[in-house]
């Protein structure tokens, strides 16, 4: 094993917790967002470590475009190599969900409580866990004093838990970072290179209202949507056999999330809606499951002409799967690093899940989804906790993977 870097890391275990404890400590949910403390934080952190930080605000006139009332802000922090080189990227998001009730927590969820080699609170993995990890392998390089070219970036961004469009997406999509790789959030049993397409459907119907006890005059919107809710649950089953090659990923789901309808107990409904949400595997496309969606209420509609359905795609979270090659070199150097730490090589798998890794692969930047923690760390729940070992051998991992990375010139020219 590589001493140098890796000593490095375990030097500083103490200030990597101690940078973790004191992100948790500064609440940054969203909604609403509020990333002023947070990214001055960093901003002031960073600066110290010898980075070149760079906050990015959202112009105010996009973010109330948005429909949102809080400042949008972006941290890119970058260190630098004595000569030109490869440029490997590192990102993790500032924002956490809502903790929700404290008094459901086991310690306060911005305490950053360490009990039995545990750190709790809200974002202690997802996300500043990783944040914390990916900005320690990039300074334990700087420390080692090990020379190198290229650059490192540590891109903090604001919105992932919303969609990310004014965070990973505004920094790609205006090319404000660019790079010749990511590793984006993820975990540290495996490494995840192909993510879910995001499908999101409002169906409505239309009755006509009338008083219960004439029903006969009305329409009932409600029954006319139990009809189409009944087929969606068909075209699950049908989807279930449809399975995905990539492991982990099985078959693009249906979920009916949110129903409303009606206005009162004794009045036959004039309206009912749904919104449904695909994950959608990459051997099927948005287009076909609306496709798919468009033919049963067509049936339906052949069956009952009194069935009057609207289909409207909900854009703001749509977006294809994403697929990184399984022999792509970003992953054998992941390997190769975790073998060097941990002895062992990592399942490379699929998640129908989506995060941050899309706006890079959209913008023409290959990304992993690899970092501390796993899915057993009670993320988006109470009590939310990373593991202190964890956190440090995965810091390690990363150590080795940006110094091969900075140090292998032939590394940057291999194709993803």
């Amino acid at each position: 094993m590589e001493n140098g870097v890796v000593q490095t890391v375990e030097n500083l275990k103490s200030e990597l917790v101690e940078f973790l404890q004191q992100m948790v400590q500064i609440p940054s949910e969203n909604p609403a967002g509020n990333y002023v403390e947070i990214s001055q934080f960093l901003k002031d952190r960073l600066t110290q470590w010898g980075f070149k930080v760079e906050v990015i605000e959202v112009p105010e006139e996009e973010v109330k475009n948005s429909g949102l009332q809080t400042p949008r802000k972006n941290i890119i922090a970058t260190i630098e190599g004595k000569q030109e080189g490869p440029h490997i990227l590192f990102n993790a998001h500032l924002d956490t969900v809502p903790a929700g009730d404290p008094s459901y927590w086991t310690y306060p969820p911005f305490s950053g409580e360490i009990v039995e080699g545990k750190l709790y609170g809200r974002g202690a993995t997802d996300s500043k866990g990783r944040l914390a990890a990916y900005t320690m392998a990039a300074l334990a390089l700087k420390k080692s004093n090990i020379p190198f070219n290229g650059k490192i970036s540590i891109v903090a961004t604001c919105d992932e838990e919303t969609g990310g469009a004014l965070g990973a997406g505004y920094v790609t999509n205006n090319k404000l970072i660019e790079g010749d790789m990511v590793v984006v959030e993820g975990y540290s049993n495996q490494i995840v290179r192909a993510m879910a397409g995001v499908l999101q459907l409002k169906i409505e119907t239309e009755g006509i209202p009338a008083h219960a006890a004439f029903k006969w005059k009305g329409k009932n919107a409600i029954e006319k949507m139990a009809k189409i809710i009944l087929e969606l649950e068909k075209l699950q089953q049908n989807l279930e056999k449809e399975l995905s090659s990539i492991t982990g990923m099985r078959h693009t789901t249906v979920n009916i999330g949110v129903i409303e309808g009606g206005t009162k107990i004794n009045v036959v409904p004039g309206t009912c809606q749904i919104e449904v949400d695909f994950r959608v595997i990459p051997e099927h496309t948005l287009d076909e499951i609306y496709n798919r969606v468009l033919a049963i209420i067509e049936k339906l509609q052949n069956e009952d002409p009194e069935l009057k359905a609207k289909v409207t795609r909900i854009s703001s979270f749509e977006t294809d799967p994403t697929v990184t090659s399984e022999d792509s070199p970003l992953i054998n150097q992941i390997q190769e690093a975790n073998k060097e730490v941990n002895g062992k090589s990592l399942p490379v798998v699929g998640m129908l899940g989506q995060s941050d890794s899309r706006w890079f692969i959209q913008n023409g930047i290959p990304a992993i989804n690899f970092g501390p923690g796993t899915n057993d760390n009670n993320l988006h729940g109470y009590d939310e906790f990373m593991d202190i070992d964890d956190l440090v051998q995965t810091t390690k991992v990363l150590a080795i993977l940006i110094k091969n990375y900075v140090g292998r010139n032939s590394f940057a020219e291999e194709k993803f």
